[in-house]
C-alpha cells in the first residue's frame, strides 16, 4: 500500500499550485534536490497542477507515489498550445524526468551503415551515427530483428562487410563469399557497375521500397534474357524471388508500398506501455515499446509524448499514423510533423477495416508485453525481497549502485560506478572515475577514492544515499569503502562486497579400505561469497537464485563498464606513445593528432591527404608520419 503524502506537504504544494496562472504552459515537478521528476502540457496550468493536489486527490496509487516526491513546482507559460507543446519536448529531452516518456539515446541502438562513396561500399552494423556523409538505417530496438536484416540483405545483395583491416590484407575469400553472401571485390575481379547497381538496390530495399527494386530486377532480367546471357537473368530471378519471400514472411495485412505506424497504449495494475508498429514498405519493419508508471495521464497524453519522442527525424516519419486514441491537441501534433517532415502527414484512430484490424492487433501486442513486464516486475520485485532478507538490510533496495576498479599491475587504473534503480539498470547514472592519488597496484586505496569523490558530491548536494552500495572485491575492499564513508560523516551508508567464486582444489576422500579411489585432488569451484561490515562469515546465495542472478548482473556490468574505459585509455597511451618515438612531432602537434583520430588504429588507417588536413601537420610531416606508422605497424 502507498503511504499518503502528509496533509500539510500536499496543502503547501496545492497553495502554491493555486498560483499558476490559467494560460497555456508547460509545468515541472521537482524533488527535493531540484532533479526534475516529470514535466507536463496544459491548456490550462492553474487548473490540471492543482488537480494532482486537490480536495478530491487522484486515486491512482502511483499518482500519490509521485505527490510524494514532489518538493518543488514551477511552470513557463507560453503563448500557444503548439509553443507549449514545443517546450514540453524540449524540456523532456534535456532532464530526461524519471515519469515521462522517453527514448532512450540511439548510440544503444544498432544501425546500418553504408557510404555510396567508398570504391565498394560495404553494410555495416554500428551503434553510433556520425555526420560523416554515409546513410544510416534505424535504429533497430532489436539486435535480433536488425542481424537479420543484415542477413537477409546479403543474401539478396551479397555486398562487401568486412573490416577495413581485412579487406585490405585479404589473401582468400571470406567466408561470407563461400556462403553466397558477398562478391568480395577485394580478392575476385568484380564488375564496378554490378557492384553499384547492387547498391542502389539495398539501398532502395532498407528505405522500404522494395516493389520499386522488384521492378527494376525484372526490367534487368529481361534485358539479361533477350541478350541470352541466361545464367546472369537466372541469377536475377533468385535475387526477386529472396524478395519476395521476404516480403511474404513479414507481411501483417498491409497494402504494398504503405508506410504507416500504429500507435497503441494501455494501462494495467498502475504502469503503462505503449508500442508502435512501423510499416515501411508495407511490411512491418520494427517495433518501439515505451513504459512507464500511471501517474494520473489520459491515453491521449501518452500518445502524444510517444509521437514528440519517436520522431525526432524527419526521415522516421511516415505517411500516416494510427492511434488507440485521439490526443486533445492532434491538431498541433499533425502541423508540427508537417513542418519537420516538409509534407503532410496524418493522424487518424480507425474505427472500421484494415486500419482496425491492425490496431486490434497493436493493442494486443501491447496488453501482453505490458503483462510479460508486470510479471517480470514482480519478479525483479522477488530478487530484490530476497536481496534485502540475506544480505541483512533494512528494506529491498530500489536503489543499487556497485563499484569496481580496473587496472594492469597498477597502471592506467580506472573506478567505474553502475547504477541499478528497481532492479533495473539505470545509464544516465553511471559513472567513470580516473584514479588521481594512488600511485602503483593498491586496489584497496583506489576503491577509497573513488567511493570518496562519488559521495562527497551526494552529500554535499544533499541528494540521499543509495539504498546499498555494492564493491566488487573481498573483505579489503568492503574496509577502504567503509573507511571512505566514515569519513565523509556516512558511517551508516549500507555497504556490501560481492567476491567472485574462486577455484580450489579439493582432496579425494579415500574408499572404505583407506585407498584413493580417483586422482589425489580434484578441482571444485567455490560459490560467489558476499561480506557484510561486522560479520566475520560471507553470505551465499543458493546457485541460481533470482537475487544471484540479479547481483551477479550488476557485478558484471560495473565489470564490463570498468574494462571498456581501461581499453579505451590503453589504447589512447599507444597512440601517444608511439607519436612520441616520431621526429618532429611536438606536444602542440601530438595534441592534434589525437583529437583528430583518437587511436592508433584510425590514424594507421588515414591517408596521407587525411593527416595533411589536421591544424598544424604539414604536407611533407604527413608524408614522413604516414611512412613511419606503415613500417611501425609491419
Amino acid at each position: 500500500m502507498v503511504q499518503a503524502a502528509h496533509p500539510s506537504h500536499r496543502e503547501a504544494l496545492l497553495a502554491r499550485a493555486r498560483e499558476f496562472p490559467a494560460s497555456p504552459g508547460v509545468y515541472l515537478m521537482k524533488d527535493a534536490a531540484g532533479e526534475v521528476l516529470y514535466v507536463g502540457k496544459a491548456f490550462n496550468l492553474r487548473a490540471r497542477v492543482s488537480s494532482y493536489f486537490g480536495a478530491a486527490p487522484d486515486e491512482r496509487p502511483q499518482t500519490e507515489f509521485l505527490v510524494r516526491r514532489v518538493a518543488a513546482l514551477d511552470y513557463i507559460v507560453t503563448a500557444t498550445d503548439k509553443e507549449a507543446f514545443l517546450l514540453e519536448n524540449a524540456l523532456i529531452k534535456k532532464h530526461r524526468p524519471r515519469y515521462n516518456i522517453r527514448l532512450r539515446d540511439d548510440k544503444t541502438y544498432l544501425s546500418l551503415r553504408i557510404d555510396p562513396r567508398e570504391q565498394w561500399p560495404r553494410l555495416q552494423m554500428v551503434r553510433k551515427r556520425a555526420d560523416d556523409g554515409a546513410l544510416y538505417f534505424g535504429p533497430y530496438t532489436s539486435s535480433q530483428a536488425m542481424r537479420e536484416t543484415f542477413r537477409t540483405l546479403l543474401r539478396i545483395f551479397p555486398l562487401c562487410s568486412c573490416r577495413e583491416k581485412v579487406r585490405r590484407n585479404r589473401t582468400r575469400p571470406c567466408l561470407m563469399y563461400e556462403m553466397g553472401m558477398c562478391c568480395c571485390p577485394y580478392y575476385r575481379q568484380v564488375d564496378p557497375a554490378y557492384y553499384a547497381q547492387l547498391v542502389q538496390d539495398a539501398i532502395l530495399f532498407l528505405r522500404g521500397q522494395r516493389t520499386e527494386v522488384v521492378e527494376r530486377l525484372k526490367q534487368r532480367m529481361q534485358e539479361k534474357s533477350d541478350r541470352m546471357e541466361f545464367e546472369e537473368a537466372a541469377r536475377i530471378r533468385d535475387q526477386i524471388a529472396a524478395i519476395n519471400l521476404t516480403v511474404e514472411r513479414q507481411r501483417i495485412a498491409v497494402g504494398p508500398g504503405v508506410n504507416r505506424d500504429v500507435i497503441a497504449a494501455v494501462a494495467e495494475k498502475g504502469r503503462w506501455l505503449a508500442l508502435a508498429l512501423i510499416y515501411r514498405g508495407g511490411v512491418v519493419s520494427d517495433r518501439r515499446e515505451f513504459d512507464l508508471p500511471d501517474i494520473g495521464q489520459s491515453e491521449g497524453d501518452i500518445l502524444r509524448g510517444v509521437i514528440s519522442q519517436l520522431y525526432a527525424l524527419p526521415e522516421s516519419i511516415p505517411d500516416e499514423v494510427f492511434l488507440s486514441s485521439e490526443p486533445d491537441d492532434r491538431e498541433t501534433l499533425e502541423q508540427w510533423l508537417a513542418e519537420l517532415r516538409g509534407r503532410a502527414v496524418r493522424l487518424h484512430v480507425p474505427q472500421r477495416g484494415e486500419g482496425r484490424s491492425l490496431m486490434d492487433l497493436a493493442l494486443q501486442n501491447a496488453r501482453q508485453r505490458l503483462r510479460d513486464r508486470i510479471e517480470s516486475g514482480r519478479n525483479l520485485e522477488a530478487a530484490l525481497g530476497e536481496l534485502s532478507i540475506r544480505l541483512r538490510l533494512p528494506s529491498p533496495p530500489e536503489h543499487i549502485e556497485c563499484f569496481d576498479i580496473s587496472n594492469i599491475q597498477g597502471t592506467l587504473a580506472v573506478g567505474a560506478m553502475v547504477q541499478f534503480v528497481g532492479g533495473l539498470p539505470n545509464r544516465s547514472g553511471y559513472r567513470l572515475f580516473k584514479i588521481r592519488t594512488v600511485e602503483g597496484a593498491n586496489d584497496f586505496a583506489m576503491m577509497h577514492e573513488v567511493l570518496s569523490r562519488r559521495y562527497r558530491r551526494v552529500i554535499e548536494a544533499g541528494r540521499p544515499l543509495p539504498d546499498l552500495i555494492l564493491v566488487d572485491g573481498g573483505k579489503g575492499q568492503l574496509n577502504a569503502a567503509a573507511e571512505a564513508m566514515k569519513a565523509l560523516g556516512a558511517p551508516s551508508a549500507v555497504l556490501r562486497a560481492i567476491a567472485k567464486s574462486r577455484v580450489e582444489a579439493q582432496e579425494e576422500l579415500p574408499a572404505g579400505n583407506g585407498e584413493a579411489t580417483g586422482p589425489a585432488s580434484e578441482v571444485r569451484r567455490t560459490d560467489e561469497r558476499f561480506f557484510i561490515p561486522g560479520q566475520k562469515n560471507p553470505v551465499t546465495f543458493p546457485p541460481g537464485s533470482p537475487a544471484l542472478l540479479l547481483l551477479q548482473h550488476i557485478r558484471d556490468e560495473a565489470h564490463r563498464f570498468a574494462i571498456t574505459y581501461h581499453k579505451k585509455l590503453r589504447r589512447s597511451r599507444s597512440l601517444r606513445s608511439l607519436l612520441q618515438e616520431m621526429p618532429g612531432v611536438g606536444e602542440a602537434r601530438k595534441r592534434a593528432l589525437l583529437r583528430a583520430f583518437g587511436s592508433l588504429e584510425r590514424l594507421r588507417k588515414a591517408s596521407v591527404e587525411d593527416i595533411a588536413r589536421v591544424p598544424g601537420i604539414p604536407l611533407m610531416l604527413a608524408r614522413d608520419l604516414h611512412r613511419f606508422l606503415a613500417e611501425s605497424g609491419k
